[in-house]
Parts: C-alpha cells; structure tokens; sequence
C-alpha cells in the first residue's frame, strides 16, 4: 500500500528515486551533482517522515496496552533483530535485489493509465521482497526504530553501521545499474553517446549500417528488427 499511495500521490521516496535521477543523468537531462543533491534532501525527509510514523504509532499505546508475550509484539521485536543482525554482506545482497524489484514496480506503474493498473503493477514485486525478506531502506526506517522502542536489543550505532549503511549502497546500486544503466543501454541514447566518445577518443568501432545495426550483422538480423519496430507500431 505505501509505495501504491507514493506513486499515486506523487511524493518522494529515495528508492524509487535513484533510479529516475540515474536515468535522466545517463540522458544527459539531469547533471550527477543535481541528482546527489536531491537524494540528499529526499533520504533525510523520508528518515523523518518514518520516524514521525514511529512517534504516531508509539503514541496510540497500542503495544503498551497488550501483554508482553502477545505474538505481534514478540514476532515484530524478533523480526527486527534477526533484520539488524544479518549482516554487512547478506544485507547488501538483500538490499541489492530489493530495489530492483522496487524500481521495476515502479517501472511498470509508470506503463498504466489508471490507478488500479498502477496499484496492480506494483503489488506483485512489492509483495515479493516483502515476503522473501529483501531489506528496502525506508521500510527499514520505521520498522527498525520502532522495534527498538519495543524492546529490540539493538543500539542506533548498530542499526546505522549494519543495516542502514549497506541498504544504502545495495539500494543505489540497484537502481542505477539494473534499472537506469540497463535500460538507457537498450531503449535510451546512452549506448550512442558511448560509441561516439569511443569513436572521438580514436577506438575502432563497427560501423552502423542504415538500420542502426553493425554492417557485419547477417541481413536476417535485420529484417527481424524491421518487423520488430513494425509489430510495435
């Protein structure tokens, strides 16, 4: 529901993020420092938004009134400390895989023309790393502080050093490359401006016949991409 209402709503969220500012820098719409600095700002907003939420929660004394051995307080205190103890590596591997199926939610909902095909396009990734356990950064921003105020053995110096440290790197990471780097290869202009930096820096290049294809491909290769971009039409 919360990446749902993101998307809908159209607020910040700095997964999801990393991947549309990775994009318009390899576009050359946007320049690196403007997409650091907007990253920036969006991590601390969306780390007080999620430690507002736990202030909200906390103040309803929901778990204060129910008894200590009740199963959703002692699964949420166990949950978030098996999350902060995984790991540097584990954590950045589940990170890493997180956000790309965040983005690539994301990258659908993008595809639908109405809510209920955006809200229907991200469901199903959001629900995988949620029930594989995948650690998404903001996700982790409330759910960990909050299990902490509940009685999670865990300190703030840990949960930064191995938990919202390497989010930070897996999360980033997987927008930029997977996602961004990816997909500005094979439908954007990057892969172009690449070839033409490598020609201007003296590298021998294939040259393209009028297709966009190298003049050694094989004439089938290039009647399929004709009736590709004809199918697509």
């Amino acid at each position: 529901m919360g990446l749902g209402l993101i998307v809908i709503s159209g607020a910040e969220l700095y997964t999801a993020n990393c991947a549309y500012l990775a994009a318009a820098v390899f576009e050359g719409k946007a320049t690196a420092w403007s997409m650091v600095y907007h990253l920036f700002f969006c991590f601390w907003g969306n780390l007080a938004g999620s430690l507002l939420l736990v202030g909200f929660v906390l103040g309803t004394k929901l778990f204060e009134a129910a008894p200590a051995d009740t199963t959703a307080l002692i699964y949420t205190v166990e949950y978030v400390e098996i999350k902060a103890t995984a790991g540097f590596r584990h954590v950045l591997a589940k990170a890493f895989l997180c956000n790309w199926l965040v983005c690539l939610a994301c990258y659908q909902s993008a595809a639908a023309q109405d809510v209920f095909g955006k809200l229907a396009s991200i469901f199903f990734p959001v629900m995988a790393f949620v029930a594989i356990g995948f650690d998404h950064l903001v996700a982790n921003m409330f759910i960990i502080p909050f299990g902490m105020c509940l009685g999670a053995p865990i300190t703030v110096g840990h949960y930064i050093v191995y938990s919202m440290i390497p989010t930070i790197i897996g999360n980033t990471a997987s927008a930029t490359v997977m996602i961004s780097f990816s997909y500005a290869m094979c439908y954007g202009t990057l892969a172009d401006t690449i070839r033409i930096k490598l020609q201007k820096a003296g590298l021998p290049m294939k040259e393209q016949n009028e297709k966009g294809l190298p003049s050694s491909f094989p004439p089938s290769v290039s009647a399929a991409k004709d009736d590709s971009a004809h199918n697509r039409i």
